[in-house]
């Protein structure tokens, strides 16, 4: 079970690297551009799977933590 959370961990963390770095990268092109708009997919796509595997996370045993939860 440890290890289970420990993966899912990693994976939240890896998609809200993503959703972080291409938010700012979607800040820094141009509006309306190409880049700007598969950035601005890659945001969200990136910070929607961080939030959805945030949710069972924080309610695992030994790893209840309302933070993460909101």
């Amino acid at each position: 079970m440890e290890q289970t959370i420990t993966i899912l961990i990693y994976i939240h963390a890896f998609f809200g690297g993503i959703g972080l770095i291409t938010g700012i990268g979607s800040v820094m092109v141009k509006k309306g551009g190409i880049l700007h708009k598969r950035m601005g997919k890659l945001f969200s796509i990136g910070m929607i799977i961080s939030s959805l595997i945030s949710i069972p996370i924080c309610w695992m045993s030994k790893h209840q933590n309302i933070f993460l939860f909101f």
